[in-house]
Formats: C-alpha cells, structure tokens, sequence
C-alpha cells in the first residue's frame, strides 16, 4: 500500500484536494443559505465572501507571487482573470440561487458542472486532456442524479 501511495502520490492528492474542494462547495452553500436569509443580500454576501476568501489567500501565496510576477506571460493573466471571473459568477450565481430555492434542490444543480467541464476541454482543451467514455458516463450520472432529485423535489 505504500509504494502504491508513493507511486501515485499525485492521483491521491488530486482526489484528496476534491474531496475537500466539495466540502467547501457544500458547506459553502448551506453557510450561504443562512447569510442570504438572514444578514445580507446575495449580491453583497458574493463581494464579502470572495474578499474574506480571498485575503488568506494572497497572505499564504505572497512570497510565490512575488517571485512570479515577473516571469508570468500576459496571456496567462487573462486566463487567470477569466478563471476569477468565471468564479466569481459561480459564487454570485449560488448566493443568488440559495435565496431563490431550497439548497437540496441548489447543490445537486450545481453539481452538473462537470458536464460544463467536458464540453469545454472538449472545445478548448482537446490536445492536452483526453476524454474517455467513462468521463461521459460519469457525467451523464451525474446529470441523471440531479435529474432525478430535482423529479423528487416535486
């Protein structure tokens, strides 16, 4: 078992890291259900949740993007903005949706962004990742389990 772990040491961080980027996502939707009902609108709960996230962030990344900056291409910052901004709409769009509708029905929804995620490398990345037909199928589940509760929902 640990030579498996050593060999594969970056498929088990990958899976560890998105299993805690879930947990954030989940937790991030109910924390955000309380904040919309009871202390702030969607649209400023989005602006404060992207800059407290934030702050940690650049304080922890500091001394690397010092020593990065310079050596950045500019075409990796319009990447890097256009990943802030595709986020930043991600986060607007759930404050929005959790006080529009219950967060069992909100979550699962939103959970169909993989099938986002397979059309896009599909368009954009079609060189450097591949996609199989188990990434398909998964994905078709995915959007089969949202359906489905969404159908139970009612």
């Amino acid at each position: 078992m640990k030579v498996w772990l050593q060999a594969n040491r970056t498929i088990v961080l990958g899976y560890g890291a998105s299993l805690i980027s879930a947990a954030g996502y989940g937790t991030g939707a109910v924390v955000g259900r309380k904040i919309v009902d009871d202390y702030a609108s969607p649209l400023v709960a989005t602006a404060m949740a992207l800059v407290l996230g934030s702050l940690p962030l650049l304080l922890l990344s500091q001394r690397h993007i010092a020593n990065e900056i310079d050596n950045v291409p500019r075409r990796a910052w319009v990447m890097m903005a256009l990943a802030g901004l595709a986020s930043a709409w991600g986060v607007a769009f759930m404050f929005l949706a959790v006080a529009e509708a219950p967060v069992v029905l909100v979550a699962p929804i939103g959970g169909v962004y993989p099938l986002f995620v397979i059309i896009l490398m599909y368009l954009f990345l079609k060189r450097s990742e591949r996609i199989t037909w188990q990434t398909i199928l998964g994905a078709v589940l995915v959007v089969g389990g949202v359906a489905a509760i969404t159908v139970g929902r009612e």
